[in-house]
């Protein structure tokens, strides 16, 4: 677990656990941090020029009594791509000028246009809150094994019994430990679903993976306020009865 990375913490806050991930193998010097206090979760991202040079950063925040659900799994950026290809026109174009400057600015501008394409398509490390906000963090592919750990160690301090498990091994081959999210998802059933004794991390797990078992989760009472308010925003007539019996139980 990395230290967080001049992320401001309040007098009395207590640090649980902090990551860096870099999005991109080549700009190594552009990195988001992702650190989880006693109080709330916290995403540091570098805001960037031309998707290259650095601008500062961005820090957003949800308490952590409001998380709804913790996951991860592959990104595409929409912006980046069109980023890209514009980029890519335009070099096409300064290359049509017979001059020394415009075969660099096409050069410039093709460079650009590669990073941009190679951002586009990214792992993502997202947190939903219970306001339908979202907080994201990239990271390239090479992290996977490392998103992992962080997903589970998130959803175990924040739905589990409070402390992280352990740093597993680094896989021995490309893809040794699938990304949740990338790869078929578990199989929960429906005793797990409705048993008060399966943790509120499980419960969350079945209620992304499990669209059939969604109505049980919602009527377990180990069900926790942020996975009811992300049922309920389903707005399916099932699990909002279920929900309903809960209230009136």
């Amino acid at each position: 677990m990395n230290q967080p990375n001049s992320i401001a913490i309040a007098p009395g806050e207590v640090v649980r656990f902090s990551e860096q991930f870099c999005p991109n193998m080549i700009l190594t010097h552009l990195t988001t941090t992702v650190t989880l206090t006693d109080k709330r979760i916290i995403v540091r991202r570098p805001n960037t020029l031309f998707g290259i040079i650095p601008m500062g950063y961005n820090e957003h925040a949800s308490p952590i009594g409001h998380i709804a659900q913790v996951s991860a799994g592959e990104s595409f950026s929409s912006k980046m791509l069109a980023g890209g290809a514009m980029s890519t026109l335009f070099a096409l174009y300064a290359f049509i000028m017979p001059t020394p400057i415009g075969v660099l600015i096409g050069l410039v501008l093709l460079a650009i246009a590669i990073v941009l394409f190679l951002k586009a398509h990214s792992l993502a490390f997202v947190i939903r809150n219970s306001g339908a906000g979202t907080l994201v963090a990239q990271a390239a592919k090479s992290e996977r094994n490392k998103v992992a750990y962080a997903q589970a160690a998130i959803r175990d301090l924040l739905f589990g019994d409070g402390t992280a498990p352990p740093m597993p091994p680094a896989p021995s081959f490309p893809n040794a430990a699938p990304l949740q999210g990338t790869a078929p998802a578990p199989r929960f059933t429906a005793e797990q679903a409705s048993n008060p004794n399966t943790s509120q991390a499980v419960l969350s797990q079945i209620a992304e993976h499990e669209p059939s078992l969604r109505v049980l989760v919602a009527a377990n009472p180990n069900c926790y306020p942020g996975l009811i308010t992300w049922l309920r925003a389903i707005d399916d007539p099932d699990i909002n009865r279920a929900l309903s019996s809960r209230v009136s139980v």
